[in-house]
């Protein structure tokens, strides 16, 4: 375990915010980034990474499943931010900790094939399993990356980063002159405790951010920010099949549901938008 300065203004000074797994998550009381402190070492981040167990008082897993309905969600996304844009020419696209695919899937059919998108993912099980579905998906170390794209996305991936402004640095070297950023992250920190989405899933989750954050460090990193779009944490439209399949693992033995966590989830996006989607472009 190793003890952190906020990576977003430098700062030691923080007060305790809430506990999870054997882990403190602190508030930085200069700029309001959520952080945990003290963190596992880089090296134990990225083995856990690999293979998708996080350990604490009990073990994390962040491999996860494919979700169809996640096409479905982001399709609509896609619409509102980049309207017809994404079909009027052919671009090149890096989807950053691209999971299963989903957003590759959704680009492909959103952009009527005029995006051509490359995943790379860390997690050794994803790789296989979005390779399995037709993807060009595989691991590879950024820093040596020489292909440069128009597009570079982040989704759901902010959070779990041990240096942001560093990993942005890395993702500038791996886009052309004026190309974009897609990022997506939640606009958290601003709230309360009590208020907040639980499980926090640490050490998994090593920050949670806001808005005002996310704007600064973006800017500071050689951004410009376009636009910012906010959706409710969970939208039950696109959640059907998920909630039915969870409410059912309620009644089988010997299965986890998540159906607690669902509904902790609905009611904080009961309350305010806090899944956010930042459109920036690479300042010239």
């Amino acid at each position: 375990m190793i003890n952190v300065l906020c990576y977003n203004c430098g700062s030691s000074q923080h007060e305790f915010y809430a506990s999870e797994n054997g882990f403190n998550l602190v508030k930085c009381s200069q700029c309001g980034l959520l952080y945990v402190n003290p963190r596992p070492s880089d090296e134990e981040i990225q083995e856990s990474t690999k293979l998708g167990v996080h350990r604490g008082q009990h073990t994390v897993e962040s491999t996860g499943r494919f979700m169809s309905e996640k096409l479905a969600s982001y399709s609509t996304i896609l619409q509102d931010i980049y309207h017809t844009e994404l079909i009027d020419k052919k671009r090149t696209w890096l989807d950053v900790g691209c999971g299963h695919g989903e957003l590759m899937m959704a680009l492909d059919r959103f952009s009527q094939g005029h995006v051509v998108a490359k995943g790379l993912e860390p997690n050794l099980h994803k790789v296989k399993a979005a390779s399995g579905r037709g993807l060009d998906v595989s691991y590879f170390d950024l820093s040596a990356h020489n292909q440069q794209y128009d597009v570079v996305s982040i989704l759901n991936v902010y959070s779990h980063l041990t240096s942001p402004p560093e990993f942005l640095l890395l993702l500038k070297r791996c886009m052309k002159v004026g190309g974009e950023l897609l990022l997506e992250t939640g606009d958290t920190a601003n709230l309360l405790a009590r208020e907040h989405d639980r499980p926090f899933l640490l050490p998994d989750h090593l920050s949670f951010t806001s808005e005002e954050v996310m704007r600064g460090l973006l800017e500071k990193s050689g951004f410009d920010v376009l636009s910012v779009h906010k959706y409710p944490a969970l939208n039950l439209q696109f959640m059907k099949t998920r909630v039915l399949k969870e409410l059912v693992k309620v009644v089988l033995p010997n299965r986890r549901s998540q159906i607690w966590t669902l509904y902790s989830q609905y009611r904080l996006s009961k309350k305010c938008k806090t899944d956010m989607y930042v459109r920036a472009r690479l300042r010239r």
